[in-house]
C-alpha cells in the first residue's frame, strides 16, 4: 500500500523537518500551514465535491505530523460551508496542539481566489523562524524556497532552495519512496504479507492521519466522511495489518 499524503515525500518538507531536528529554531512553539486550492493537483472540480479539509487539509495534517513527529490533538475548528454544496466545507480553519506543547494552525480553502497562491509554512521557535512557500505541483511552478530567520545574538536571515527540477511534483517523490520500500522488502529475508514497513510509514500512518481529520470535522460540527470501501485483507484488521 502507498499512502496518499504525497507532500510529506517532497524534499522541501523533509528539509524543514531536518532543520527542526537540527535546532535551527530552538524549541518548537508554533506551526502555521496555509493550503490554497492550488495545492490540490485534482483541481477545484474534484475539491468542490470533497471539501477543503478532505481534499487539502488531509495533506496539511500529514505535513504537520511529519514536521513534528507527533500525533496532534484538535483544540478547535471552524468551517464555512460551500454555497453550491452545503454538505462540504469551502474553508476550514483548525487549531491543534502536539504532546510536546507546540501549537499549530491549519487553514485550507477551495476558493478560486487562492488558485495562484503557493502552499505556505511558518514554523516558529524560541530561537528562530522558518518560512516556506511551495506549489507542490511541479508544472514549472516549484519554488523550493526555505527562508530561515534566527534570533540569537545579532540575528541572521538566510534563504535556501532545495535542488528539485520544477517539472517534478510530489507524486514523483512518492513513487521514489515506494520503490525504495519495495527494494528494501526484496532485500529482507522475511519478505511477505503484510509488510513491516522499513522506509515508509505505511498504512498505519494513514489511519492516524484520518483520525485527526475526523476529530476536526466533529469539532467544526460537521459529520466525518463514512467509510465506503473496507480495506482488503490483511489490512482489514488492526492485529493482522501491523497498524
Amino acid at each position: 500500500l502507498l499512502e496518499g499524503t504525497h507532500p510529506t515525500c517532497h524534499p522541501v518538507t523533509k528539509r524543514v523537518r531536518a532543520m527542526i531536528l537540527e535546532g535551527k529554531v530552538g524549541n518548537l512553539e508554533h506551526i502555521d500551514l496555509n493550503l490554497p486550492i492550488s495545492h490540490g493537483l485534482a483541481g477545484r472540480t474534484v475539491c468542490s465535491k470533497t471539501g477543503a479539509l478532505m481534499s487539502l487539509g488531509v495533506h496539511g495534517i500529514a505535513i504537520l505530523r511529519a514536521l513534528t513527529g507527533e500525533q496532534p490533538r484538535v483544540i478547535s475548528a471552524t468551517a464555512h460551508r460551500s454555497k453550491e454544496n452545503p454538505a462540504v466545507d469551502a474553508t476550514m480553519s483548525c487549531n491543534l496542539r502536539t504532546p510536546s506543547g507546540a501549537a499549530a494552525h491549519i487553514g485550507c480553502s477551495i476558493s478560486e481566489t487562492s488558485s495562484g497562491e503557493p502552499t505556505m509554512f511558518t514554523i516558529s521557535g524560541s530561537e528562530g523562524m522558518i518560512r516556506v512557500k511551495e506549489w507542490f505541483t511541479g508544472q514549472g511552478k516549484s519554488s523550493n524556497e526555505i527562508a530561515l530567520e534566527q534570533f540569537a545574538e545579532c540575528g541572521e536571515r538566510s534563504v535556501e532552495r532545495v535542488d528539485n527540477p520544477v517539472n517534478r511534483d510530489t507524486f514523483y517523490f512518492q513513487w521514489v519512496g515506494f520503490v525504495d520500500e519495495v527494494r528494501e522488502q526484496e532485500r529482507r529475508q522475511d519478505m511477505g504479507l503484510p509488510w513491516s514497513y522499513m522506509r515508509r510509514t505505511g498504512p498505519g500512518d494513514a489511519v492516524l492521519n484520518m483520525s485527526v481529520i475526523d476529530a476536526i470535522y466533529r469539532s467544526a460540527n460537521m459529520r466525518p466522511w463514512p467509510t465506503t470501501s473496507a480495506p482488503p485483507a490483511p489490512y482489514d484488521g488492526i492485529g493482522l495489518s501491523k497498524l
